[in-house]
């Protein structure tokens, strides 16, 4: 095998195949990264066995073939020669040789004959979507997701597609993410569990273009085919919690606020607050206004917010954090925030439409 390229590109393949390298492989041959040159093609693959990530890039290939090497080394090394125009790489012996000007380094393959093939996923089932679209739906939920072992189906994101709309449901215990979108196209109604550390690799993939690209689900797997890109991950096992029972429907106190303001004001009494052990922030709400509070050793924080104000006046408290990441998802200006007292969880949304649902739970108040 032998083949030029540019470095900067094949760096950026590298990086993204990278992902599914796993910290801690228990096949030493995961540990690598699959080349192929073929046509005018070098396609990358790499795996965990749980997830595939396969790129394409153009390349001049001189002679056809294919290998596999240390993947960390690699993608460290072509990322340390981004400041040449073209590299050339040749399957010597047993070893990758790179030649970059008058340089050259080798390095040890690995046994392609023992590297696991791509999973094929046929279009049993399969929906079509926006890159982009997708990309800020699953980002839109995907924080929700519980990282403790003690329910492992919360590990997971759920995916449902019904009526070519397209919702995305995570939670942890402590508060809950529904994102909605739209589908072009669909094939059968779809109801899956992905893992959670996977489709937030598969966000990070994936662009913000109006490209329509199709999405495959067969028994057990899912595959993201980009064209460029194609990301296969093993769907979780188990039925997903009865999210919906969790939304709140009646409330007490409504509060219309402008997103940006709350979000600055919350950030400045996190600083105050950041020491306790929940980081938490009281917000008092009353005539059109909320006063945020925080106290800690460090200080005292109050500051008022401007509100349109529905029902009755409230005190409640939450962890900062909790707070923060769903409004560093939003992107409208004003949002709505229902309340249904000072012990029940607080349900965001957007003023119209349902791109989004956040529901986070307060925490007791302590003086």
């Amino acid at each position: 095998m032998k083949f030029s390229c540019n470095p900067d590109a094949l760096s950026d393949a590298l990086n993204i195949v990278s992902k599914a390298i796993p910290n801690k492989p228990t096949i030493p041959i995961l540990e690598g990264i699959k080349l192929v040159a073929q046509g005018s093609t070098l396609i990358l693959s790499a795996t965990d066995m749980e997830m595939f990530i396969e790129k394409k890039i153009n390349a001049d290939i001189l002679l056809e073939g294919e290998l596999v090497v240390s993947g960390r080394i690699f993608t460290e090394f072509i990322r340390k020669l981004s400041d040449l125009d073209s590299i050339t790489i040749e399957k010597f012996a047993e070893n990758l040789n790179i030649y970059y000007g008058d340089n050259e380094t080798a390095i040890q393959c690995l046994n392609e004959d023992t590297y696991p093939e791509i999973r094929q996923i046929d279009d049993d089932s399969y929906f079509m979507i926006k890159e982009g679209v997708l990309k800020e739906t699953i980002e839109r939920a995907i924080f929700c997701v519980a990282v403790e072992d003690s329910r492992p189906i919360l590990k997971g994101c759920l995916l449902e597609i019904k009526d070519n709309v397209l919702t995305a449901v995570a939670l942890d215990g402590y508060r809950l993410a529904v994102a909605k979108c739209g589908v072009t196209e669909q094939k059968g109604d779809i109801k899956i569990i992905v893992p959670g550390k996977h489709l937030n690799e598969i966000a990070k993939v994936l662009g913000e273009s109006e490209e329509i690209f199709k999405v495959n689900i067969q028994k057990n797997n899912i595959m993201f085919d980009l064209g460029h890109t194609r990301i296969t991950a093993r769907l979780m096992e188990g039925e997903f919690l009865q999210y919906e029972k969790i939304i709140p429907v009646t409330n007490q106190t409504s509060i219309v606020i402008h997103k940006e303001e709350m979000e600055r004001g919350l950030g400045r009494a996190s600083l105050i607050a950041r020491d306790m052990k929940n980081n938490y922030s009281k917000l008092s709400i009353s005539n059109d206004m909320i006063i945020i509070k925080s106290n800690s050793e460090v200080g005292n924080f109050r500051e008022n917010v401007a509100c349109k104000q529905s029902g009755k006046d409230l005190e409640i408290a939450f962890n900062s954090r909790f707070l923060f990441d769903a409004f560093n998802r939003i992107k409208e200006d004003y949002i709505k925030i229902e309340f249904n007292g000072s012990s029940a969880p607080a349900l965001i949304t957007p003023l119209e439409g349902e791109k989004f649902k956040y529901i986070i739970l307060p925490v007791r108040m302590i003086g």
